[in-house]
Order: structure tokens, then sequence, then C-alpha cells
């Protein structure tokens, strides 16, 4: 008998959305990429596993939303909120523009306080 197949790791499954951007790709395989990596982000205990998989997004910036919200919320539960760790998700979330300042001026508020508070 064969060994169980190993599902991808999120840096994986990262990498493969990324590379969608260097061909030509149709909605549906970034869609499917996008729910492997919130069906992966959940069930993820490593905080370096996480930071891994943003790092590879640091120059194309190509991410959506959909993957790095999830990726920071497990971020969040996994090591606790920080002021540091809520800053870097509300700069996060500025980035993807006007729709989303409402929650990113939410973190950076919580990020005062807890500043605050120390």
């Amino acid at each position: 008998m064969g060994a169980k197949p190993q599902a991808p790791t999120l840096a994986e499954i990262v990498y493969h959305y990324l590379g969608l951007f260097r061909r030509s790709s149709r909605e549906v395989e970034f869609e499917r990429a996008q729910a492997q990596f919130v069906q992966a982000i959940q069930r993820t205990q490593s905080v370096d596993e996480i930071r891994a998989a943003l790092a590879l997004d640091i120059r194309s910036r190509q991410l959506p939303v959909q993957m790095k919200s999830p990726a920071y919320e497990r971020l969040l539960s996994l090591s606790g909120r920080t002021p540091t760790l809520l800053r870097e998700y509300a700069q996060e979330m500025y980035d993807f523009g006007p729709d989303f300042k409402h929650y990113a001026d939410e973190l950076w508020e919580e990020a005062k306080y807890l500043d605050g508070k120390a």
C-alpha cells in the first residue's frame, strides 16, 4: 500500500496561486486555490508556516483579501492580539482600499487601546 498523500503546505498553495498569474488561468483556478488556502489555514498550528506563506507575496502583493484576512485572523488566534500584529493586519487591510478602511480602523484602534493598557 502506498503512503497517504500529503496535503500541500500553505507556502505551496500560495506559490501555486501566484504562479497562476504567470500563465493563462481561469477564474475557477484562482477560486480553487483560495478555497484550498482557507481550508489549510484553519488546520495549521504554526505561526512560522503562516508567516512563510505571507512572505511569498511581499514583492508581488497579489494575494487577495480572501486569503490575507484569514491568514491574519489565524495568526491572531495562535499568537494573541498584540499591538504590533494588529497594526500589521490593519496596514494590509488599508492596502486593499476604502472598502476595508472601517475594519482596518477598528484593528488600529484596538492596537492603540492595548498600547495604553501596557
